[in-house]
């Protein structure tokens, strides 16, 4: 059993590196003095120098100043860290293609390294690298873009911060410690980072993207937006369709639903991603069954032994020890957390998550005293050092937080928000707490904005947009691709039929689809699908 557990980096595919990068300067003059006068700055030019990256010389990094406030040039400037991968050849480039891998706040800088080192699956073939220099931009306020958003001075202190917070409160007691835990962290991030909360809105960041696509000396921006990348690249091809080249959008994040909708409603409710997220398990449940006995848990009945764990942990935690007598605590809280991480990807339905991870907590609830439980207690608490499943505002939350309670309504209260969720909850046991409660800080978030899009969405572009989604994806549901295929006048929606965030992290039939559409400008027929990939429960 030792070992099944997984960071939740991994788990979404995103692997932290160093990807430092050189050759920043500062806007000319001529750039800081231009008035707004109606107008943005983003008509601003600058040259961007490119330097091999410090830690991987194989890349090329840059940097592009953008101004805080696009309506004002005067109100200072921030700087974007940009990575490259060029064409590998030359001769025969077409142009730039930005990708951004979503979060908000994953560090694009860091997935192309990823995906330069071999670390994580290419969505693109070799022919888009022989076509396009691939472009990474970290957004402002995120990676390794400064400065960045800042609730605590490192991780470790946001860790200690919410050690004794729940990511999934059940209790009066537990939502009410939540409420003032988010209000203190909502302080903290203003205290920290100031004036650049009320500027991380999508809109804002499109802007940026609108200058970076004309320091690259592209007339329109070709760009793969995966997740929340998506809905960036919506905002984007709404401002500047005339801009707008060909447009991959993966894992759709639904811009017709998640931004406002019923009062005291939460983004998780109104796209759904709660109940994208159990039928996600359904489907695990579907293929553990279908698996036999390659699948290590619920003896042939995986949906009922699950349930059973979540309504004895719904009792209230069970202490487990460890082998070295350290205590820790199997709460409801943490087992539904990390299921909602291991969901993601197929690759971990079996091991090191998913059914060996669901094995070891039935296993530690028949003997919470014994081996097994002692090293399901070991795992746990190395998880809860590390902040993963346990620290709600650690990680990339605060850059998340920064920008989705910037673009999104929210419960203006705890009580509302309890009430909403007790609601929800009846529609969707369990994952309606889960889901809402990882925005709650919007709730007491002290930023602003005037500078919000919210449609409409039936843009009409040039080229055709490509929508790509999952059949199950407990994210980005595929209701909100098809939702925007039927918005945008021209899209073509390609479905995947297997499970997981990202559809060509899952599907080599992806993949060339998505290619044949960057190099040739081929879309797949209407209604064309990718047929399911792989097996979770193979052997390994």
């Amino acid at each position: 059993m030792k070992g099944h557990i997984m960071t939740a980096t991994v788990v979404v595919g995103v692997l932290a590196f160093s990807a430092a990068c050189a050759g920043a300067r500062e806007p000319t003059s001529t750039e800081r003095g231009r008035e707004a006068s109606g107008t943005h700055v983003t008509d601003a030019s600058p040259d961007l120098r490119w330097v091999p990256c410090v830690q991987t010389p194989r890349l090329e990094c840059a940097e592009l100043p953008v101004p805080l406030d696009h309506a004002d040039p005067t109100s200072g400037w921030l700087t974007l860290a940009l990575a490259r991968r060029p064409a590998s050849e030359p001769g025969s480039r077409t142009g730039s293609l930005v990708i951004n891998r979503g979060g908000p706040g994953y560090s694009a800088i860091d997935y192309l390294t990823a995906l330069e080192d071999d670390m994580v699956p290419p969505p693109v073939s070799d022919d888009v690298l022989t076509a396009y220099d691939l472009v990474a931009v970290d957004i402002r306020g995120s990676g390794h873009s400064t400065p960045t958003v800042t609730c605590f001075d490192d991780d470790q202190e946001a860790v200690e911060f919410a050690r004794s917070i729940p990511t999934v409160p059940t209790t009066e007691a537990e939502r009410q410690a939540r409420a003032a835990a988010d209000a203190e962290y909502s302080r903290r991030c203003r205290d920290r980072s100031g004036e650049l909360l009320d500027h991380m809105s999508s809109t804002a960041i499109a802007r940026d993207l609108d200058m970076l696509r004309t320091a690259l000396g592209e007339d329109r921006l070709d760009y793969l937006g995966q997740s929340y990348g998506t809905f960036l690249g919506a905002v984007y091809a709404a401002l500047f369709p005339e801009r707008t080249g060909r447009l991959v959008l993966d894992g759709v994040l639904s811009p017709l639903s998640r931004d406002t909708g019923e009062p005291e409603t939460t983004p998780s409710s109104r796209v759904g991603s709660d109940l994208a997220t159990r039928e996600t398990l359904e489907e695990f449940f579907r293929q553990c069954v279908a698996a036999g006995e390659r699948c290590a848990f619920g003896g042939g009945d995986p949906a009922k032994a699950f349930d059973r764990i979540v309504d004895r942990l719904d009792e209230g935690g069970v202490p487990l020890t460890t082998s070295d007598g350290a205590e820790v605590t199997l709460t409801y809280s943490y087992f539904l957390t990390w299921t909602g991480q291991w969901l993601y990807q197929p690759i971990v339905w079996n091991a090191p998550g998913g059914a060996s991870f669901l094995n070891a907590v039935e296993q530690a609830l028949a003997a919470p005293d014994g081996p097994n439980a002692a090293a399901l207690a070991e795992e746990i608490k190395t998880n809860q050092d590390a902040g993963l499943m346990v620290a709600p505002y650690a990680g990339l939350n605060p850059v998340y937080h920064a920008v989705t309670c910037l673009d999104t309504d929210h419960p203006s209260t705890v009580d509302a928000l309890a009430d909403h969720v007790a609601a929800r909850e009846r529609e969707v046991p369990h994952f309606a707490a889960l889901r809402a409660w990882q925005t709650s800080p919007c709730s007491h978030w002290q930023a602003g904005t005037n500078e919000r899009y919210e449609g409409p969405w039936d843009t009409r572009t040039d080229e055709p947009v490509l929508l790509v989604s999952s059949e199950f994806d407990p994210a980005t549901p595929v209701w909100s691709a098809r939702g925007l295929h039927e918005t945008l006048p021209r899209s073509t929606l390609l479905i995947s039929e297997g499970a997981g965030h990202i559809a060509a992290q899952q599907s080599t039939c992806v993949v060339r689809a998505i290619s044949e559409y960057l190099v040739e400008g081929d879309s797949p027929a209407e209604g064309a699908t990718c047929a399911r990939e792989g097996d979770p429960f193979a052997p390994s």
